[in-house]
């Protein structure tokens, strides 16, 4: 089931959020954007080009780490750039990052669970693969360094 505007709105209303334009404005931006992984400042210039509303880039941030709290959003670190952000439905997967081209590829969230237990089975470190990506090579990268 895909995460709706509504259903973001109605999180921030639950939380003691006044519904605003603006906040509005970002829950429809995130909730068109559920195939993508887009930045804050990305959602904040969406956000102004699709409503038309002023707004502040603090509410942005805010409207964000609400949704997160609620767990209708997730964040990641992809590489060097600022985190990004898609809808908790989509965030049964881990981020592959190729070094070399920039490619971002995704691994199951099945896949990465068996890299995890290993790593616990391993040396008993819990590790959180949620919020950080992978970096290597893609197979085509991969490919042309073994020439």
């Amino acid at each position: 089931m895909h995460i709706t505007a509504s259903k973001l709105v109605d999180a921030l209303g639950e939380r003691g959020y006044r519904i605003t334009m603006a906040r509005r404005a970002v829950c429809e931006v995130v909730a068109a954007a559920h195939d993508e992984h887009l930045s804050a400042a990305d959602i904040y210039q969406r956000a102004r080009e699709t409503s038309g509303t002023r707004l502040d880039r603090s509410t942005v941030y805010r409207t964000l780490e609400a949704l997160e709290d609620a767990g209708l959003l997730a964040h990641s670190h992809l590489g060097h750039g600022p985190s990004v952000y898609h809808l908790a439905e989509d965030a049964g997967h881990q981020h592959l990052i190729c070094r070399n081209c920039g490619q971002t590829m995704t691994l199951p969230r099945e896949e990465a669970d068996l890299i995890a237990d290993a790593i616990i089975a391993s040396t008993g470190f819990v590790a959180d693969l949620n919020h950080f990506a992978v970096s290597g090579l893609c197979a085509d990268c991969a490919a042309l360094d073994d020439i």
